[in-house]
Formats: C-alpha cells, sequence, structure tokens
C-alpha cells in the first residue's frame, strides 16, 4: 500500500492543491502531527470522518509500528500541522521505516515556509537550510561562520523567543549582512522585510508587538 505525504497550507487554507484536497478525501486513515490544526483542514474542505492516529516527533517511534501494520492494508496520509511532512517537520523516521517494508511514499507538493521565504528575498545565489538553529551561542557562530565562508544565503526558522538573541549575534558578527524576516507568513498578519540586524533590532525595541509570531529568516552575507 501507499503512504502519502500531503502538504499543508502553512497559514492560508486557501493555498491548499486541489490534489492534496482528493488524496485526504480518498485516503482512509490519516497520521496527523496534531488533531486540533487537522480537524480544521478537513472541515474547511469538507472531508468526511477519517481514522486518525497521532504522529509527531515525540512518538514517531512507538507509533511508526502501528502505521506499517495499518499499510500492510490500507494507505495512510501523513499531514503535519503546515507545510511538507518531512521538512522540519515529523515524517523522516516513518518514510524510511515504510520504504524499507516495501510500500510506496508518494508526496503531494504543497506550500512550503522555505521556498515561500526564499522568493520574496531577491537575493541571488544558493542557499543553506538549517531548519531551526542550535540554541548554544557557539554553535549558532558557526554556523553562521560556515554559511558566510561558503558565501552561501541561509534559511532557518526561528521563534518568538528567540528572534532578539539571534539578531544580536548577527549584529556582533555580520552588521552589514541584508537579513529578510518574513513573519506570519501567507497569514492575516503577515510581515517582510529586508534589513540589517541594527534596523532590525531598532524596530524591535520600537515595535514590541513585531516579535510575536512565526518566522523565517534569510541571511546574505
Amino acid at each position: 500500500m501507499t503512504l502519502y505525504l500531503v502538504g499543508t497550507p502553512i497559514g492560508n487554507l486557501g493555498d491548499m492543491t486541489p490534489r492534496a484536497v482528493a488524496v485526504l478525501k480518498a485516503v482512509p486513515v490519516l497520521a496527523v502531527e496534531k488533531w486540533t490544526d487537522t480537524i480544521k483542514l478537513l472541515k474547511y474542505f469538507e472531508i468526511g470522518q477519517k481514522t486518525t492516529l497521532n504522529y509527531d516527533d515525540k512518538n514517531s517511534r512507538r507509533v511508526t509500528p502501528k502505521i506499517l501494520e495499518i499499510l500492510k492494508e490500507q494507505d495512510v496520509a501523513l499531514v503535519t500541522s503546515a507545510g511538507m511532512p518531512g521538512v522540519s517537520d515529523p515524517g523522516a523516521y516513518l518514510v524510511e521505516k515504510a520504504r524499507e517494508a516495501g510500500h510506496d511514499i508518494i508526496p503531494i507538493p504543497g506550500p512550503s515556509a522555505l521556498s515561500t521565504a526564499i522568493s520574496a528575498t531577491g537575493f541571488s545565489g544558493n542557499f543553506l537550510f538549517v531548519e531551526f538553529l542550535p540554541r548554544t551561542r557557539g554553535k549558532i557562530i558557526k554556523i553562521f561562520k560556515q554559511a558566510s565562508e561558503l558565501e552561501v544565503n541561509l534559511v532557518f526558522f526561528e521563534s518568538t523567543y528567540r528572534l532578539e538573541k539571534t539578531l544580536i549575534i548577527l549584529k556582533e558578527f555580520y552588521p552589514e549582512a541584508k537579513i529578510f524576516i518574513g513573519k506570519e507568513m501567507t497569514k492575516k498578519f503577515e510581515q517582510y522585510k529586508i534589513m540589517t540586524a541594527e534596523e532590525s533590532l531598532t524596530l524591535l525595541s520600537v515595535d514590541k508587538s513585531f516579535v510575536k509570531g512565526e518566522f523565517t529568516i534569510v541571511v546574505e552575507f
């Protein structure tokens, strides 16, 4: 049987592809990262009741054998809360084990924060994607240095709680770098800005609300 990897909107539900809707209507079993997010999607597109299993980073190794058992008789669609499964979202382990078990793996392309951000930067050249930065200052600096030496643009996701810390490090070591900040992309309060780290920190000090949200950052060193 087949494991479908279904891309879902990163914010605006209107970005869902017709093919993704069709697959979710046809497949009997869904493995979902967060049920509260998926139920909104199913209701919006009038997709009927499904057999569901919770599948996230914390339980992936425990739940994967259950999904493999289901795949012996039924197709399964993996749906994360936003974007493509396996791209900074749960999915890689399940894909690996399902392929080893001989099942077909079919990705259903959909919205991606990575490609959405890159398209809006206007930056040329190659890109290095690192998902979320490490938590320690030394490791963050090391990644920035590697990207700078490779002369590639660095793409990563950042949280409300770590944005300011990251910008402070960039200001210290790469004050002239251009920084693209995509906030709440495709959502109601989306914003896209290109500034230096110092300009970004000034914005945060003036507009305290700007730091609230989900961010995709692209740095041109």
